[in-house]
């Protein structure tokens, strides 16, 4: 009778670990968002000038609302060192603060990690709303190399603008520097800023144009078309053959004033 009762308590035993066994459940987080991005110090604003790293972020937002990220960054610079990395608002063609910190370690490599539970307004901001990857260092503690999360960047141009660009050369103290970006979903965001225009003069527009460096061409794209315009950001949808041509034709930019209406400073785009 012992035994009996004996088998009875292992064979109990038995069924409740092999119950537990399957009733426990491991809650792997599954994505679900994920966006890969380009970086380069080429679309940083403004772009960082002689530096030639590049890196790709992963990111996959996670069913418990964290964020998973992995920051490759290729050829960082003898002496330079990452520090920090970030999402940040912002479009194209500006800057804004950080909405979503990424605290993993850095090495020359990159970063990755995962952070910590998101907000519902982090979350909304990531998938809906224009935002950038940074990455900052010591030789560069705005930013070394960024892209652009809501829309892939497809070309980013930073020209310094002159009267000696001009067909034919104007003779003027006035300098412009033109930051262009255009992005995938088709919008150009354009902003000139002006340094030395004479006295008694004022600017009046500016465009970018068809034809090389040596030739003057037609109107392609116009963004400003007051004083007032100069030194801010303009956001432009453009059309599918506007698009083309910005990536594929050879075009400049051209910035007119009132006593040089034909164009005071120019600089070749391509």
């Amino acid at each position: 009778m012992k035994k009996i009762h004996l088998l009875f308590t292992m064979a109990a035993a038995t069924f409740l670990l092999i119950s537990c066994k399957k009733n426990t459940v491991t809650n792997t987080p599954t994505v679900t968002w994920s966006k890969t991005v380009t970086m380069s110090a080429k679309y940083e604003v403004p772009a960082i000038a002689n530096r030639t790293e590049t890196a790709v972020a992963t990111l996959e937002l996670l069913s418990d609302n964290t964020l998973r990220y992995n920051i490759a960054v290729t050829g960082l610079a003898a002496g330079d060192a990452l520090t920090a990395a970030h999402i940040h608002a912002g479009n194209a063609g500006s800057n804004g603060a950080v909405k979503i910190p990424f605290d993993g370690t850095f090495s020359a490599a990159g970063v990755s990690g995962v952070t910590p539970v998101l907000r519902a307004g982090q979350i909304d901001t990531l998938q809906n709303m224009e935002t950038y990857v940074n990455i900052h260092s010591t030789q560069a503690p705005a930013g070394l190399l960024r892209g652009q999360v809501d829309s892939k960047i497809v070309f980013a141009a930073d020209l310094l603008m002159s009267g000696a660009n001009e067909v034919p050369a104007v003779n003027t103290t006035a300098f412009g520097l033109a930051v262009i970006r255009l992005t995938e979903n088709k919008k150009t965001y354009l902003k000139v800023s002006m340094t030395g225009l004479e006295a008694g003069d004022v600017m009046s527009a500016a465009h970018i144009h068809t034809a090389a460096a040596n030739a003057n061409g037609p109107v392609l794209l116009g963004f400003y078309a007051a004083e007032a315009d100069f030194n801010t950001l303009k956001v432009i949808s453009v059309s599918d053959a506007v698009y083309s041509s910005l990536l594929s034709d050879a075009i400049y930019i051209n910035a007119h004033s009132v006593a040089h209406a034909a164009g005071v400073v120019r600089a070749q785009i391509r």
